[in-house]
């Protein structure tokens, strides 16, 4: 159903390029990260700063379900078809199938801002199989410009997305900027952060967000035990939980009344970015998450007690893990407890002995400066 409905797509596509191309248009394919601190929002933003002219249009995740009504089809097949073949700039965070059966337009470019900076478990075409690694395959050959932020990823990137090295371009991730923007920027974020949680700013915040795992699609469940982590906890912190959509709408129907005191549900705040700022402890696993925090110089815990199942059936990973997280590998729920108190104590110095942070951080950016987002607007500009 979702392939015929591709086909007639860039079926229609191909009826609008009878249309010119307007060099003020952008579409936006948001179908990963359509909030204010993904890679496309924040480049909408840059590009609006640099020229008042511009139209953006964009494609969300749900506009893709064109099987729930007669609405969002029609929006789906002859609006969005229509406005992305008259937008010379194609901005996408992710995969776009229909990209597989369109013959693009001449003139037209078409980016790839995916939604991590870096990556730790395999993507793409070195993860997926059958049907869908064939398309996919097909649509990221219609990819003007894959961007990453280093030698390592575009490395793997290019495997990953069957794309020549030729069309990939380390320039760094717009959505990093705000990590490199100094201790005063992220002081005003930590504020914001405070005027939404009052009762946080006097604690410290361990956060927990795991990656969405494949499996958590159709039994979606956590494999820690938050109330009794959160009870053990040294005194002043609090457990954060972000969880990925499916996952936080059973937890929340399976724990939300019987959460510890002292755990506090953030998986719907908006502002990612904010969050981090305000996180003193990450605990994370194999979530691109950790590109990004790591700048913060805070201490992280990976915790992985499924780490072997992941590593052999799952879709396993670019690097050996454990020698390549910048942080301390968990795989008990009493050896996360004892880590987080030892990390909540261990200074900055001694965290980049022990696990190798600068390391990690020069590996991930080639660029270390709030310079990302201008970096792609003139590549993809001139």
């Amino acid at each position: 159903m979702k392939e015929l409905g591709y086909h007639l797509f860039a079926i229609l596509y191909r009826i609008f390029s009878a249309f010119s191309l307007k060099d003020n248009r952008v579409f936006l394919i948001m179908t990963h990260d359509a909030g204010p601190t993904g890679n496309l929002a924040v480049m909408r933003d840059y590009m609006k700063s640099q020229k008042d002219d511009y139209i953006f249009y964009e494609l969300r995740r749900s506009d893709t379900h064109f099987g729930k009504s007669l609405k969002k089809a029609f929006k789906f097949f002859f609006v969005d078809s229509y406005r992305l073949a008259r937008s010379k700039y194609v901005l996408m965070d992710n995969m776009f199938l229909p990209f597989a059966f369109i013959k693009v337009k001449k003139g037209c470019k078409v980016i790839q801002l995916w939604h991590g900076t870096g990556v730790i478990k395999k993507i793409g075409f070195d993860a997926n199989k059958g049907r869908l690694k064939e398309l996919e395959t097909m649509a990221n050959a219609k990819t003007s410009q894959l961007i990453v932020s280093s030698k390592t990823t575009k490395k793997i990137y290019s495997g990953s997305f069957q794309i020549p090295e030729n069309k990939v371009y380390i320039t760094g991730m717009p959505r990093a900027d705000v990590f490199f923007k100094g201790e005063d920027y992220i002081a005003k974020e930590q504020e914001n952060f405070y005027k939404d949680y009052p009762k946080l700013r006097d604690k410290k915040l361990v956060l927990y967000a795991p990656t969405f795992r494949d499996k958590d699609a159709m039994h979606p469940k956590l494999l820690l035990d938050v109330n009794r982590l959160a009870a053990e906890l040294p005194e002043g912190y609090i457990l954060g939980v972000r969880l990925h959509p499916f996952v936080a709408k059973a937890f929340e129907k399976e724990r939300g009344a019987e959460l510890n005191k002292n755990v506090i549900n953030l998986s719907a705040y908006p502002k990612l970015n904010t969050l981090l700022f305000s996180t003193d402890i990450l605990i994370s696993d194999y979530s691109s998450i950790v590109f990004e925090y790591a700048v913060l110089k805070r201490p992280m815990a990976f915790y992985v007690p499924d780490l072997a199942e992941f590593s052999d059936s799952g879709r396993g990973f670019y690097h050996d893990y454990e020698s390549y997280v910048p942080g301390p590998v968990i795989k008990t729920e009493d050896d996360l407890i004892a880590k987080i108190r030892y990390l909540s104590n261990l200074d900055n110095e001694d965290y980049d002995k022990l696990y190798h942070r600068d390391d990690f951080i020069k590996d991930t950016y080639e660029y270390q400066d709030d310079k990302s987002s201008k970096r792609v607007y003139k590549l993809i500009t001139d």
